[in-house]
């Protein structure tokens, strides 16, 4: 029986918080399960994507398909926070993992038989199912640990995420280090990449109800579900048009829009097997800036706002550093007689591969450090639900928008790199107005999760209580 089915509809559930049990009903064993699922699913599209262009020798068709993927991706998402708290997070997250091994498919495809009909409806069914894929991870990581290990618990994910383009970079690494000129990768690398991803599906069953999962400080995992299916939509939209959420928007949007620029960069000007180290290598960088971040966002020695507004401003120097890192190189590139092409260790490549690492470092940062934010405002696993569902939705509407400037074959680097930029300036201010009134609203979310205190229809009335105070 899923979380959603666990008690009576549309009430908070008011049974004591289960005791000490089976580790398989622990937290710790809940986040392994989610970041087993992200490591065979996404980590292994993030191995691909690693390669610049999925692998291929050009990167045009896969930016078409990859905008069709985050395009429907975008839409999903929103509303898979609603679909999946009624049908339980674990089944949601079955859903997520069924749709990459055909994305994958697509790949092999293309690069085999230049099939692009079936790249295109591989990515359609990946991005439908990772829509409620990203909804219900993204739930489990922040709403089952207790709100004080939340930080921690999101760089494990991360390092998680992270180990599948690690392992998969490392394949790559194996199976094209002799390939010294641009092109493709091997058709070897992509069955690899299949057989791991279909692991997900089998995974993601291994999650429990989040009635039964116990946490060693005794709280519980507090669970809600409106009365009707209309209910859980109207919610998701209200929360969307509370003011929170709207000065939220710029940021969501613009935290992976980096992406696809960065794998037309390396498809542009790497060897195959310079991607590939880049594929293996540059993972790293997430993990270290995430267990940095959760270092800071986790000392509950200092002030909630002081900590959020220090992470916030290290990640956007770093991230407004390397679009002006970018132009600076672009410029030299463009202004060469020919296109440099780089392969490993050799002149220029540093130069441009610390521009990849750091949008890395930064990216990741920044992706983790909002997953954190709208966790500190969630009052249980619905309200997270519905949060991440918008902020993944959001943030996936941005790498629509990306990949589809990354589409053709002409298009001016300068344009993205602008974009980037402008864009990331723009979001520092409405994001700084809610990180200043994260002290008074943090106090209120403690007390309700606390108390276990929920009138009905009263789901979103913290955006309320905020706007008025």
């Amino acid at each position: 029986m899923s979380e959603a089915e666990s008690g009576e509809t549309g009430l908070r559930q008011p049974e004591a918080a289960p005791k000490k049990g089976s580790w398989l009903r622990s937290v710790p064993f809940q986040i392994l399960v989610a970041s087993g699922v992200s490591f065979t699913a996404p980590g292994m599209w993030d191995a691909m994507g690693g390669l610049g262009a999925g692998g291929a020798a050009e990167p045009y068709a896969v930016s078409a398909a990859n905008a069709i993927l985050y395009g429907l991706f975008s839409v999903v998402c929103i509303a898979a926070g609603a679909v999946n708290n009624r049908i339980g997070l674990r089944y949601g997250l079955a859903l997520g993992a069924i749709g990459y091994p055909l994305y994958g498919a697509g790949l092999y495809t293309n690069n085999a038989s230049a099939t692009t009909w079936f790249l295109l409806f591989g990515s359609a069914i990946c991005g439908i199912s990772a829509g409620f894929f990203w909804a219900a991870e993204a739930a489990i990581i922040i709403g089952y640990p207790s709100p004080k290990d939340r930080a921690f618990y999101l760089a494990i994910w991360q390092t998680a995420k992270a180990s599948g383009p690690i392992v998969g970079g490392a394949i790559n690494l194996g199976l094209n280090a002799s390939r010294e000129t641009a092109g493709s990768v091997g058709s070897a690398t992509y069955i690899v990449f299949i057989v791991i991803m279909c692991l997900g599906l089998p995974i993601a069953l291994c999650l429990s109800p989040a009635s039964k999962v116990w946490r060693k400080d005794g709280s519980k995992v507090v669970v809600w579900k409106e009365p009707t299916w209309t209910a859980e939509f109207k919610a998701v939209f209200s929360l969307l048009a509370s003011r929170r959420i709207l000065y939220l928007l710029p940021a969501f949007f613009i935290s992976y829009f980096y992406n696809g620029f960065l794998s037309t960069f390396l498809t542009t000007y790497f060897t195959v097997r310079s991607r590939a180290f880049s594929s293996f290598f540059t993972n790293f960088a997430g993990i270290i800036s995430s267990f940095l971040l959760a270092a800071l966002l986790d000392r509950q020695s200092i002030r909630i706002t002081t900590r959020a507004k220090v992470g916030f401003s290290a990640i956007i120097t770093i991230l407004i550093g390397t679009w002006i890192w970018a132009i600076i190189l672009q410029k030299k590139y463009y202004d060469a007689p020919e296109a440099p092409v780089f392969d490993w260790f050799q002149g220029g490549f540093g130069e441009a591969y610390a521009l990849v690492f750091f949008w890395t470092f930064g990216g990741q940062a920044f992706q983790q450090f909002l997953y954190w934010l709208v966790g500190q405002y969630a009052t249980d696993l619905s309200s997270v639900s519905h949060h991440t569902g918008i902020l993944r939705g959001f943030e996936a509407l941005g790498q629509t928008v990306a990949w589809a400037m990354q589409s053709q074959g002409n298009a001016n680097h300068y344009v993205s790199i602008g974009v980037n930029f402008g864009i990331t300036v723009l979001c520092i201010f409405p994001t700084w107005v809610v990180l200043s009134e994260l002290r008074h609203h943090q106090t209120s979310v403690q007390l309700v999760t606390e108390e276990e205190i929920r009138k009905p229809n009263d789901h979103n009335s913290n955006d309320q209580a905020e706007t008025s105070s």
